[in-house]
């Protein structure tokens, strides 16, 4: 009977927590430097129809020379769907923690304390895109955008892939436009 209970626990465990790990491409964008990374993964998990995606072990390249960055976490996202894809959007401050890669001793992201994001991230079951933009003007005087390519949908129009088709788009376009 004992068994019977300890079954019926771990099967409501796994219908309550989903979890999908993507593997991408990512480009990061610093000072309009660009530097790229294949092969990262990304988990996304669901729990009472909130989201938490994780980018772990990140490491930033600079060159040839890797800086060990740390684990970028958001939880308790609400999703939205449409358009045949969830949609999840995240605008406030995190802490980044260790990573646990052996190869790096060191992790430079929980030297940071609360490090302001903004992250929307797209995805299906087997498909994931997103852009996080991490705000360290008041420290280091720039931007970090980490974006996330993968075969992911996207919404028609949405140049900018802030997951809404607005002006913003259009001004996109016309800057692309203009700086040819």
């Amino acid at each position: 009977m004992k068994k019977f209970f300890v079954f019926m626990a771990a099967a409501c465990c796994a219908l309550a927590i989903n979890a999908t790990t993507y593997t991408s491409h990512i480009a990061v964008t610093i000072n309009g430097e660009t530097t790229e990374q294949e092969d990262v993964p990304v988990l996304v998990t669901q729990s009472n129809g909130a989201y938490n995606l994780s980018l772990n072990n990140f490491v930033l390249w600079v060159g040839d020379f890797p800086m060990p960055v740390g684990n970028i976490a958001v939880s308790d996202v609400e999703g939205v769907d449409g358009h045949g894809f969830t949609t999840i959007k995240f605008d406030d401050s995190i802490n980044i923690t260790d990573g646990d890669d052996p190869q790096y001793d060191t992790w430079a992201g929980p030297l940071l304390g609360s490090v302001p994001i903004i992250l929307t991230a797209r995805f299906t079951d087997n498909a994931l895109s997103a852009r996080i933009d991490i705000d360290m003007m008041s420290m280091i005087g720039q931007v970090i955008s980490v974006e996330l390519f993968g075969v992911a949908p996207s919404l028609e129009g949405d140049v900018n892939h802030d997951g809404e088709v607005t002006v913003s788009d259009v001004n996109k376009v016309i800057d692309i436009v203009l700086s040819k």
